[in-house]
């Protein structure tokens, strides 16, 4: 008896001297600004409770409001707002690099915290002052956290390639590999990412060493993480919609218990200095002039893309136009005032539009081999419309049939003029032979040049694409 009581004190004492550590991700957060006060709060109330707590990005903190994306330094109002709230560290996200290196620097440099990324490799040139990793002491715990960015099949982020010139790239899954040690130097081990929930459960089996991934890239809402050969994944969606809380409990040494539970961010009342930092960053009157009127709310994705396309046809002149769906950056717009705002946050990439000379076949190819890379769904188009399937497996649509707008049937033979963007010249397999000229003009300055002209315009119902999955 007496000895069963000991040991119960043995436990309880033991217990008593675990640490718990709480680490807050999000990810995605894509410059949507007017939900970062709500981010504000949650945090205060969170540090109340943790004073010691970490707070991290998984990446692409901007691109997504123009009030970030556009001006002398794209991204860095953001990055006032990260440091405002108090961000610890971030991971790169592929849209960090949406400027190119120059922008990406300053950024960098602007935060009062690290970014984090082990496979990519940045030339002493461009001042970018990244680290693979980082060590903190939380309560006599050390916190290690590698970071890790998403590379494609051609071997860089899913960003316009002019804009990574000169910084090296390497495999995250392969260089994952080789900080394993990191396992040895610290009690809680976390892999700070922006590859995508399915490439984490993968890097989660090849990396068991790992105590929990805070993942992004790939916008999925995991409730309560996920657990995958013993390491905790979790995500939040994107847009401030969410907060993850880890809780860690650690006992020499060693994580004896971990979970992870989403914060939803609406339920938190938007925190007033920061709300007035926000509206410092959007009292630019160039972004409220009101270009046209939305006579009806347009629904679809594909119908803004439409739009889109449209828009940059009439001002280059050509007879057909694509926009990937992946450039279309909202999924939905509301009858009323269309602002110059707006138009940058539809397309906030500054694309050059590349004005070409295609052969109907050419044309068809491209429409195909434009999927391979944009997994936001099928090409949208303006002076033409089509049909195409998805097979099952496959890694691209195939186009079964295609018109130009008066109903004539693409031929195959025939040559057609053809404005498209830099990206899509710069990253579609197999491109046509003529490799086009420079129209000077990008897309949201062409959607300003054309809507300006209108005083009206309704593309509720506009739908040129058949897709159909096998």
């Amino acid at each position: 008896m007496k000895k069963s009581l000991l040991f119960t004190l043995l436990g309880l004492l033991g217990t008593a001297f675990a640490e718990q550590i709480t680490i807050l991700g999000i990810n995605d957060m894509h410059a949507n600004i007017d939900s970062a006060a709500r981010l504000t709060t949650c945090v205060k109330q969170e540090r109340e409770k943790a004073p010691q707590l970490l707070l991290l990005s998984a990446g692409d903190n901007r691109t997504g409001s123009p009030y970030v994306d556009c001006g002398d330094h794209p991204g860095a109002s953001m990055i006032q707002l990260m440091n405002h709230i108090g961000f610890d560290l971030s991971a790169l996200g592929n849209h960090e690099f949406d400027s190119g290196p120059a922008a990406l620097a300053y950024c960098i440099n602007a935060a009062d915290f690290d970014f984090v990324s082990a496979n990519v490799f940045p030339t002493d040139k461009h001042g970018i002052d990244l680290k693979p990793y980082k060590i903190f002491e939380r309560n006599g715990v050390r916190i290690g956290v590698l970071g890790l960015l998403q590379i494609d099949a051609n071997g860089r982020p899913d960003a316009h390639p002019d804009m990574c010139k000169g910084i090296g790239f390497m495999d995250p899954l392969k260089v994952a590999e080789h900080y394993k040690y990191l396992r040895s130097q610290c009690d809680v081990l976390i892999l700070l990412t922006h590859l995508g929930f399915e490439t984490d459960i993968e890097l989660a089996r090849r990396f068991p060493e790992a105590d929990a991934i805070i993942g992004g890239h790939s916008h999925t809402k995991v409730e309560n993480g996920h657990i995958e050969n013993g390491v905790l994944i979790t995500q939040t969606q994107n847009k401030f919609k969410y907060l993850t809380r880890l809780t860690l409990e650690v006992e020499d040494g060693k994580v004896v218990s971990k979970k992870a539970e989403l914060l939803p961010l609406n339920k938190y009342e938007a925190d007033t200095e920061t709300t007035a930092m926000v509206e410092q960053t959007k009292a630019q009157p160039f972004f409220k002039r009101v270009l046209t009127t939305v006579k009806r709310d347009i629904p679809r994705r594909e119908s803004l893309g439409c739009m889109m396309a449209d828009a940059i046809r009439s001002c280059v002149g050509t007879e057909i136009a694509i926009v990937n769906m992946g450039n279309v950056r909202l999924d939905s717009f509301p009858a009323g005032p269309l602002t110059v705002a707006d138009v940058y946050s539809l397309d906030p990439f500054g694309n050059d539009t590349i004005r070409m000379t295609v052969t109907g076949a050419e044309l068809i190819r491209v429409l195909e081999n434009i999927t391979q890379n944009d997994d936001h769904g099928a090409p949208c188009v303006s002076g033409m419309s089509y049909k195409a399937v998805w097979p099952k497996g496959a890694d691209r649509m195939r186009v079964t049939s295609a018109y130009l707008e008066d109903g004539t049937p693409i031929n195959p033979e025939a040559r057609y003029t053809l404005a498209i963007n830099s990206y899509l010249c710069a990253t579609t397999e197999a491109m046509p032979a003529d490799p086009g000229v420079s129209a000077k003009i990008d897309g949201a300055t062409s959607m300003i040049q054309a809507f300006e002209t209108m005083s009206e315009i309704d593309y509720a119902d506009v739908s040129r694409v058949e897709l159909t999955k096998e």
